[in-house]
This record gives C-alpha cells, structure tokens and sequence, in this order.
C-alpha cells in the first residue's frame, strides 16, 4: 500500500501510516491522508482539527475514529483489511476482512514495540522484507509469499506480553533470562486463541528449533521444522547479527560479509543447508539487501 500525505497533516500521524505502509507490497489503491475532504480522491484519512480522523470511500464516509495515538493502530488496521480485500467486493463481515483486520492491529503493536533503524524500519519490518525476498527466490506462490510475510510481521508477537512483565514485575530479571524460550510459546498461545490466525501458529512457534534439533520449544529437527519457521529462521538471525548491539553478537552489528559467513557456519546446524544456499546467493547477488 503506499501512503501520500497532502496538506498539513500532523507529523507524527503521518510518519506511522507510512512506516506502517512500507513493508508488504500489495495492489491496493494508495491510500492519501489529507487535513481537508477533497472530491478528485478515492481513498482518504481526513485528519483535522475537530478531534476526529475520518476515512473517505469514493467520496462517502466509512469509519471515524477519535484523533488520539491509541486509535491509529486500529485505524491501520481497518483502511489495510478494507483496501486489500479481494477487488473491494468481499463483505465487511467476511472472515478473510475480520483476520486482516485482529492481524493488522497485531503488526502494527509489533512495529511500535521494536527498534527502528535508521530507514525506519522495526526488526520485524526487516525479517518481512527479507523473507519476502527468499519466498521469490524459492518460487513460492503469491498466497505463500503473503502468508509467510504476514508470519515474519508476528514472529515476535510473544514478546509483547513478556516485555510487560519485565517493566511490572519484580521478577523481571528472571522472566528476561527467560525471554527467549517464552515468546515463541506465548506468541504461538496468542495466535491459536484467535481461530482466523491458526494458521501461524506453527511458523511463529517454531523459528528458534535448530536443524540439528538443539532448538527450542519443542526440539524438532531437520524437516520437521514448518518451512515458513526455517526461512525465518535465518532472516532473524541475519537481520540480530547486523542491526542489534546485544552481548550475544559481542561488540555490536556485523559487516554483511562478517554476518553472511557466521549464517554459513551455521549450515546444519542452526539452519537448513538448502536454504542457507538460497539466503547466501540471494544476498550477494542483491546489493539492496
């Protein structure tokens, strides 16, 4: 979806449509956020000085939504559902429409959550984009390319909670030891107690187990692992190794070149070699990646 911002539009609201617009790429009509109604455009969030921000179908008014930050999330999250559903003829009560809508909403409490870069792009922005790239590499479908983006947006999603916790809780320093087994087990918790996102669970569930079967939460190994969860395996821990300064990467973001032969060295091991194949080639044959 691509966002146009047309008059005087408050910054911050405009820059969070657009960070949240550049990810998936997708057909849907550009979306344009405007301060005053205007006839000559389709698709538009007018957002002025009365409290409100309004979204314009074809000139008549669908949803209005208080002008406050915690609404945004949930504006996205309706314009995304209503401009992606299938040519704009699917019900607003279809069930493809509502999981656009509980996925959306999701996503965008992950990108808000995360570190950005200097592009403005959160970590799981990053792992999308990158898994978006091997889907095509490997001739996955459309409807694979999009289910695995939409998996790569929520691999995350168990640490929202547990963030939480580590704010609130005495305990905080035991539940961050813990972090890393948890959030693949309350994301896959999250997603399964929403029955249009079932079919995430496995991936979000499973993108830490190793190919050797030293992973975590459950131990499998080799193919048992979801494809998805093996992709993102690999994008995750690529997009940690050159992004994030943490004592598990040392003394801060790798080199390309430094983390793509540390992903190498994890053939076997940690990833599927087939696919460390693929990832390999497709960075150094890509100089925007």
């Amino acid at each position: 979806m691509k966002v146009e911002v047309l008059g005087e539009v408050d910054q911050k609201i405009g820059e969070f449509f657009k960070k949240m617009a550049q990810v998936e790429e997708s057909d849907s009509p550009q979306l344009v956020l405007t301060d005053t109604f205007k006839d000559d455009v389709s698709f538009q969030v007018v957002i002025g000085k009365d409290n409100k921000a309004e979204f314009y179908a074809c000139g008549n008014l669908m949803a209005c939504f208080e002008k406050i930050d915690e609404n945004f999330q949930a504006l996205w999250a309706f314009l995304k559902a209503y401009l992606d559903r299938d040519g704009l003829k699917s019900g607003l009560t279809s069930t493809k429409w509502a999981r656009k809508i509980i996925s959306s909403i999701l996503q965008a409490m992950v990108v808000l959550m995360e570190v950005e870069d200097k592009g403005g792009f959160s970590h799981s922005q990053r792992v999308a984009k990158l898994a978006k790239k091997m889907a095509m590499k490997l001739n996955l479908t459309e409807k694979e390319q999009s289910l695995l983006v939409e998996a790569s947006m929520l691999h995350d999603v168990g640490k929202i909670g547990i963030e939480q916790l580590m704010m609130f809780t005495p305990t905080r320093i035991r539940i961050l030891e813990d972090m890393p087994r948890d959030h693949t087990i309350m994301g896959s918790i999250y997603l399964s107690t929403i029955e249009f996102l079932w079919d995430l669970v496995p991936p979000v569930r499973s993108h830490h187990e190793r190919w050797d079967g030293k992973g975590y939460p459950d131990g499998l190994a080799g193919e048992e692992i979801p494809l998805f969860a093996r992709i993102i395996a690999i994008c995750d821990y690529y997009d940690e190794l050159t992004h994030f300064v943490t004592s598990e990467w040392g003394v801060g973001p790798k080199k390309k070149d430094e983390a793509l032969k540390m992903v190498e060295d994890q053939s076997s091991k940690m990833f599927d070699p087939k696919l460390v194949e693929v990832f390999v080639e497709m960075m150094n044959s890509n100089q925007d990646v």
